[in-house]
Formats: structure tokens, sequence, C-alpha cells
């Protein structure tokens, strides 16, 4: 290769790099085809197709990429790096951490590979092996933000508040613009008119050039904050600010979800369940626990999970994500599916790859719980694919409850919680599947209320492990001792003992969201 045409690629790659960093990845795609086609050999090209590949979801083309490089080079640790990450994203957690396990005693000290097999262990609730590898790849990068923000969320999520403060309190010192260490943190604190994070908080806000999304989420932890101070105008102020930049931020249009409401009502409408197949049914008894976020289902799994026979799984991903997978179709559901011949087959599969995936968890118990609050929607799944489980339906009083989810900053998938109206909206879908599941499933479903559940805990706690076929132990009655994860915005007040201030909590913001609470009153 000549002088001129090194140069010619050098200034390329440069572009495409730069390319990649701006999330332009169907752009690098087509550059890195065209490019191969000249230089069909090129490591580099072939290691950033696959991850601008990874990048848009399109994992089964990254994966073929990736072993194709490695078929050539299995030393190739970048390319080994990046196939562990897309066998993550495939939740092939077993073939994941085996690469991750190849990369390290290839190079105990590629900081890729460490970082990346602490977060399949954090994944996976293997917090000590998470946090052991996350501090080896701090030993080699102190300043590394990533490392001491996952080292944080893994402290908080065992409980340890005092570390996990410790390290977002690093993070912060090397990158005052990282606030969602500053939300972390104000979950974990209680708050008063002299508090340094406080006056931290307010003093970034008017000093420093934050973006967006930097000052969204300090709006929301001073909205904390002044809550804490029972300063509740200062506290709406600043969640009102939160919630106006998240909902134009993620342009969530409310009518994508009450279309996926209306779906599933008629795929089951006219369902027979008692003519469904029989599965050949797991060893493992399931217990879902669903009802609206902030409804008490942490709590719940936090009592439950203290029994010596259930490992708690915290909130899964893997039913919505092979429901998603194998019954829609262009973002509908396909209703045709339940007519074709191989059904109980595709069931089956379903069936088997939850467990599949559960598995990777190592659980020992033979009770498992799954706490993914929206699988509410999915009740008719889980009886399909799993007859002889147990559903847990957590309810609360609904200005509480919508409070809370007004009051919290969340991941995309509750983008319907940042105006009163789309919370209003939201709620009554999930007030009326909820009727619906119950006429279509009588004797099912089994609902706690959170209210109960605190002023009359004992009983309450009683019957529900009963409800799970569990003999009683004591330790459900001393739920606050689990040292089992927790990995939600609930991390801090599921491991309290039974507290009662946040029942009738939204009496202090009446005025303020007038307009929602008034909706949901004529609700009930």
């Amino acid at each position: 290769m000549n002088v001129n045409n090194h140069k010619h690629l050098e200034e390329k790659f440069k572009k495409l790099i730069n390319h990649y960093n701006a999330n332009n990845f169907v752009y690098v795609i087509k550059e890195c085809i065209n490019l191969l086609k000249k230089s069909p050999n090129n490591v580099f090209l072939a290691n950033l197709l696959g991850s601008s590949f990874q990048n848009i979801g399109d994992l089964e083309k990254a994966k073929k990429i990736f072993l194709h490089l490695i078929k050539k080079d299995a030393n190739n640790i970048t390319a080994l790096n990046n196939l562990g990450n897309t066998y993550r994203g495939l939740k092939d957690y077993k073939k994941a951490k085996e690469i991750y396990k190849k990369i390290l005693k290839m190079n105990p000290k590629y900081i890729n590979g460490l970082l990346n097999f602490a977060n399949l262990s954090f994944e996976l609730n293997q917090y000590e092996t998470a946090i052991v590898n996350y501090n080896k790849a701090l030993v080699l990068d102190k300043n590394n933000i990533l490392l001491l923000y996952n080292l944080g969320l893994s402290h908080q999520s065992l409980g340890n508040f005092d570390k996990a403060e410790f390290y977002f309190k690093e993070l912060l010192l090397i990158n005052p613009k990282m606030t969602t260490a500053d939300k972390l943190m104000s979950r974990l604190k209680k708050y008063n008119t002299k508090n340094d994070h406080l006056v931290s908080m307010e003093e970034k806000l008017i000093n420093s050039s934050l973006n967006e999304i930097e000052k969204t989420n300090l709006f929301f932890a001073l909205g904390k904050a002044y809550e804490d101070l029972k300063d509740y105008k200062k506290s709406f102020a600043y969640l009102k600010k939160g919630n106006d930049n998240k909902k134009k931020i993620t342009m969530y249009n409310p009518d994508s979800d009450d279309h996926v409401f209306n779906e599933i009502t008629k795929f089951f409408d006219n369902y027979n369940f008692e003519k469904n197949n029989k599965l050949n049914l797991s060893d493992k008894n399931i217990i879902f626990i669903l009802g609206l976020p902030r409804s008490g289902t942490s709590l719940v799994e936090q009592i439950i999970s203290s029994h010596s026979q259930v490992y708690g799984c915290g909130e899964l991903p893997f039913l919505q994500d092979l429901i998603s997978k194998h019954f829609y179709k262009n973002k509908t559901f396909n209703s045709k599916i339940l007519k074709e011949e191989g059904f109980s087959s595709l069931l089956q599969e379903i069936a088997n790859k939850y467990h599949e995936q559960v598995e990777a968890f190592n659980p020992n118990e033979k009770f498992i719980t799954d706490k993914a609050p929206l699988n509410f929607r999915l009740i008719g799944f889980i009886k399909l694919l799993f007859p002889n489980a147990k559903i847990i339906h957590c309810n609360r009083n609904a200005k509480d409850n919508c409070l809370s989810l007004y009051k919290n900053i969340f991941d995309e998938s509750l983008n319907w919680t940042y105006t009163q109206t789309d919370l209003f909206k939201f709620y009554k879908n999930y007030l009326d599947i909820m009727k619906f599941w119950e006429k279509k499933l009588p004797g099912f479903i089994y609902n706690i209320n959170y209210e109960n559940l605190i002023s009359n805990s004992k009983n309450e706690i009683k019957n529900l492990i009963k409800f799970c076929d569990l003999n009683w132990e004591e330790s459900c009655l001393n739920f606050h001792d689990n040292k089992k994860s927790i990995k939600t915005v609930s991390s801090v007040q599921a491991r309290q003992k039974i507290y009662t201030s946040s029942i009738s909590s939204s009496n202090n913001y009446d005025i303020y969201l007038s307009d929602l609470f008034s909706n949901l009153e004529k609700l009930h």
C-alpha cells in the first residue's frame, strides 16, 4: 500500500470512529461493509462493524462477525470481548462467562474483560464476584468513573449504603457532571438544611454548564431532599422541572401503551385456558410478584425471599423479552399464532428458555421469585407458560402510588410517569386489565394491599407465605435482616422495618397534583 492510500485509509478510520462515538451506527455499518469489500481481512473494520450491529440491537449479526474473527484468530482479545458482550446481550450467560474467563486467563489485567465480567456477575446477583473484579479493574484505573459508579451500585444493592455513598462521592470528585450519582446518593440520605450534598447540588445547578439530562437528575434529587425537609412547595417545583424535562427527552406517546393493553385483552378475550395443552414443567416453583411499580413489589419480594427455600431473582426482563420476540410482529401481537399447529411446541420452547436463563443465577432453592412489576400485563402468558406458578398482585392507594411514581426517575420502560395526564391514562389501563384478568382467571391471582401489609403485617405476611405453599419461618417477619440484593429504587425502603410514613403521603402534594388526584378518585 502506498503512503497516500495509507493516509486516506487512516482518515477514513478516524471519520468512522467519530461517527461511531456520535452513535451514527447505521452510517458506520454502511461504510464498513463497503470498505471490507476492498479489505476483507481488516480486523479493525470487522470489529467496528460487529460493535455497530451490537449497538443497534442486531446481536445475531454481531455474533456472526465476532465468531468469524475468532475463527481466523483465536487470540483476538477485542473480538473475544465483543463476543462475550454479545452473548450477554442475548442472555446466553453461560457462554458469556466462558468467554470472559478465557480473556482473563489470557490477560488478567485486561481492564475491559474485568469490567465486563463484573457487569455480568452484577446482572446475575453475584455481587461478591462483581465487587472483586471491579476492584481489580480499579487498581488499573483508579479514575474510571464507570467502575466507581458500578461499585456504588453493587454496594447499594447489597445494602452497604455507606460504601455506596463513598464510591458515588469519589466519582463526583472526578466528574461533578455525572449527576446520576447525585440522584442515587439522594436516596441514601435524610436531608437537613445544612446538608453538604444539598448545598452542592444547588450550587451545581447555578454554576455548571449541565445538559438537560444532567439537570434532570438533580431536579429529582432536590425534589427528594426538600421533601425530607417538609418543604413540599419547593420539592414539587423541582419534581415538576424534572418530570417536564423527562417528558421532552423521552417524547413518550401514550397511544403506544393504549395499543399494547388493547391488543393483549383482545388476544386473550376468547382464549379457553382449559384447552391449553399441559407443558413439561420445571421442578422450580415460580412466584411472580407484579403490579404497578412503587406498589410494594420490592417489599413483598424481600419478605418472601427471606424464606430459606426461596431465591429472589429480582426484576427479570426474561418473560417480557421472550413474549416480545415470539408474539410480536411489527410491534403488534400476532394473534394468528394461537391457531397455529406448533403453538404448544412454541410455548414449551419459551418456557424452557425462561428456565434456562433463570438457571444462570445458580439458584439452589426450590422456589424463585420474579419481581418484574409490569408483568401484570402478561398474566395470560404466565398462565399459558407456567400454569402452576403463583401470582402475587401488589396494590396500593392510587394517589400514593402515582405520587411515588411521579417523584422518581426511571428507565425507558416507564416513560408514562412524567405527566399527570400520562400517569392517569396508564393507571386506568392498569386497573382495566387487572379487572380483565380477575374475570378471565378467577382464583389465579393473590391480591395483597400495601396499606394492609403495613397495618396488619404479621397476619398479612403469614397469609402470603401460606399462599406460596411455603412452611412458616420467623425469618419472613424479620425481612429487614435479609441480605439478598435489591437493585431497584426501593433498595433503601425495602431494607427497613415496617414504617407508616409513606401512607397518605399524597396529602402533602394535594394542591400540586389536583388534576391527577381528582381523576383517580373518580375511578374508585
